[in-house]
């Protein structure tokens, strides 16, 4: 009983005007990602769901743990992940693991963002993948946050891209945010997902 003193349950809402994930879209509409967790001193536990517009599945869960810690200015995040498809077609290679890392500093107002993102078989025929983006953000106001990243995707059996994104953050209340940001790629000639949008999200934390 004396463990669970030690824990911090919470939740997470997150509604998008498109889902949007490692620079390109992932819904033809507006996507909504719950989350539960429970904290345990800087080790996360979790999963969530989001909708997804595909032929071969309607949603995608995971289940996640996360670590972080702070070095003075710095901060150090690893993350694993074990994602599936949820009414997956038959066939379809619908599971994958993934693994992330992220270091970044803050100075003052501005802070530095370095993170990569590495899938050994990814969903679907995508095998191999790895996504590294990074970027700088800066508090304008204890509110106000703006932000822009550049991000590369190199892909075993699919296309490789670069990705941009820039906006801004703004904390409403206590516990909710909203974020608006621009996002492009350099293969908007290739389909509809790569192209450029901008995407509106709402974040609620219980």
């Amino acid at each position: 009983m004396l463990f669970l003193l030690f824990l911090d349950p919470g939740v997470e809402m997150v509604v998008s005007s498109r889902g949007m994930s490692k620079g390109i879209e992932q819904t033809k509409g507006p996507q909504v990602i719950p989350k539960a967790y429970v904290q345990i001193g800087d080790v996360q536990l979790g999963g969530q769901w989001k909708n997804v517009t595909s032929t071969s599945a309607e949603g995608e869960s995971a289940a996640f743990v996360n670590a972080s810690r702070k070095f003075g200015p710095n901060s150090l995040a690893i993350g694993a992940a074990y994602k599936f498809q949820t009414n997956a077609r038959h066939g379809t290679d619908s599971d994958s693991f993934e693994f992330s890392a992220a270091l970044s500093r803050k100075v003052g107002r501005l802070s530095l963002k370095l993170g990569a993102v590495y899938s050994p078989d990814d969903l679907g025929g995508t095998k191999q993948s790895l996504y590294v983006e990074g970027g700088p953000s800066f508090d304008l106001t204890k509110t106000l946050r703006l932000s822009a990243n550049l991000g590369r995707r190199t892909r075993e059996n699919n296309v490789d891209y670069t990705a941009m994104n820039f906006g801004a953050a703004k904390t409403i209340a206590d516990g909710f945010a909203i974020d608006l940001r621009y996002y492009r790629t350099n293969r908007g000639n290739l389909d509809g997902i790569y192209r450029s949008r901008a995407v509106v999200a709402g974040r609620w934390t219980f």
